[in-house]
């Protein structure tokens, strides 16, 4: 296809992307607007939780339906739910409603970013390495924009037009985003694609466990239940190896580059959660700001971000390797996050620095660990490869979560500043330690052909 049309299919697929993760960062701004309105104060936590955790859940699925049926269809499918689920939580009139729809709105999400990346990988195929790299930095920046961009949104919404308008502004945008990729994206059936028994168990299998792992962490009664999900996942393993066509083919970590780089991108993940989520409530609920404030006070992690970001796609397009910047992103995210274990006492100007180089030593594993898995396998397993890699992400950012928030809720007593210092210090010193770990255990990867570094050089 013609640049102009790849182009097109493009900015809506990045349109989905952007929509789906402004809307599980926007509304932890909110939700003090949102509880005000629908009280239900003890099932605010889930407002979010059940939004990640459905989302987690169908990201295997949606990338083996994209391998099965093209990415046409799944990709669709995803929008049209989550749209769906944006139009009910803008009606929502309590919490449980709320809570149900946004189930409906994460099973739609699934399929916004994992479907969306294999799309994107589809239209820059890996023997155009350099234009690769910049789609994904192009993707990454998407997600630094949704990760601290949500809450300034989600403020100045909830300030000023109603928490409502988070949900509804979903609804245009998504709306020409579906026009333009039912129009210009082909039904991509490919003969050579496996054509086996769709893996209804396994499906069962990791959504279930996933759930029941992820309520477990929530929950300070759950050990029944974190036993359970780790049985069912044992399990899963079990049946995976005997599928056909496996919703997640084990064959992949098989490969040491790629289990060492997925690992990472979990830790990563998980060490960051909480500085982007708990550092909007200390500026709100500590530092007496509002919400549009607070969520402007947090703009250093995006700037961060976003610089580090564009160094780390400088760096892989000179060098063709992505170990060693890895490595100082982990080094300088367990630094940075350790020094807010003084945050009741550290002066604001030295919040936000170190706020900055939370974000720093996170961009590195934005698109760098993306674009290192997916050329860590053959090109036939991109499609499973990415969506395994999301998944796993998404775990780590569940799991980052809901430890957070317990620690928040135990440390709570002793002073909001000290807990939520606290536990942005201890997950985030703890991820990065063993993010730098996974990042050790990688070949370092030759992620672009030389004669592309040349033309680079």
């Amino acid at each position: 296809m013609d640049d102009r049309r790849k182009r097109l299919i493009l900015l809506a697929t990045l349109a989905g992307v952007l929509l789906s993760a402004l809307d599980g960062t926007a509304t932890s701004t909110a939700m003090p607007k949102i509880v005000e309105q629908l009280h239900g104060e003890q099932s605010l936590t889930w407002v979010m939780t059940v939004y990640l955790l459905v989302s987690t859940v169908t990201i295997p699925i949606y990338g083996r339906l994209a391998d099965l049926h093209g990415r046409k269809i799944p990709l669709l499918t995803g929008m049209t739910l989550f749209l769906t689920g944006s139009a009910l939580c803008a009606l929502a009139q309590d919490m449980p409603q709320l809570i149900a729809f946004r189930v409906v709105q994460g099973a739609g999400a699934g399929a916004l970013m994992t479907v969306g990346m294999t799309l994107v990988r589809d239209l820059y195929p890996p023997e155009r390495s350099t234009g690769m790299m910049r789609m994904q930095t192009l993707m990454a920046g998407m997600m630094v924009i949704s990760f601290i961009g949500g809450p300034v949104a989600g403020g100045l919404l909830a300030d000023h037009l109603g928490w409502q308008w988070i949900f509804l502004v979903n609804l245009p945008i998504g709306a020409a985003a579906i026009a333009v990729l039912a129009r210009l994206v082909p039904h991509d059936r490919q003969p050579d694609r496996d054509t086996g028994r769709f893996d209804t168990a396994g499906v069962l299998l990791l959504t279930v466990g996933i759930s029941l792992v992820l309520v477990a962490l929530n929950n300070s009664l759950g050990i029944a239940l974190l036993a359970v999900g780790m049985a069912l996942l044992a399990t899963f393993v079990f049946v995976e190896q005997r599928a056909s066509v496996p919703i997640v083919p084990l064959r992949l970590f098989g490969s040491r580059p790629y289990s060492a780089v997925t690992l990472a991108g979990f830790l990563f993940t998980a060490a960051t959660m909480p500085a982007g989520l708990f550092l909007g409530l200390y500026f709100q609920q500590v530092r007496g700001y509002g919400a549009t404030a607070s969520g402007l006070m947090v703009l250093p992690l995006m700037a961060g971000m976003l610089i580090g970001n564009r160094g780390t796609a400088l760096v892989v397009l000179k060098t063709g390797h992505v170990k060693g910047i890895l490595a100082a992103g982990a080094v300088l995210t367990t630094l940075a996050s350790a020094s807010l274990a003084a945050i009741d006492v550290l002066p604001l100007w030295l919040t936000m620095l170190c706020v900055g180089l939370i974000g720093l030593g996170t961009a590195p594993s934005m698109g760098g660990i993306t674009t290192a898995a997916q050329m860590s396998v053959e090109r036939r397993d991109v499609g499973s490869a990415t969506a395994s890699l999301l998944l796993i992400k998404q775990l780590g950012g569940s799991a980052g979560l809901a430890i957070g928030q317990s620690m928040l809720v135990s440390g709570a007593p002793h002073g909001l500043a000290h807990a939520i210092g606290g536990t942005i210090a201890v997950i985030g010193a703890a991820g990065g330690v063993l993010a730098l770990g996974a990042v050790l255990a990688m070949t370092n990867l030759d992620v672009m052909p030389a004669r592309q570094q040349e033309k680079v050089a």
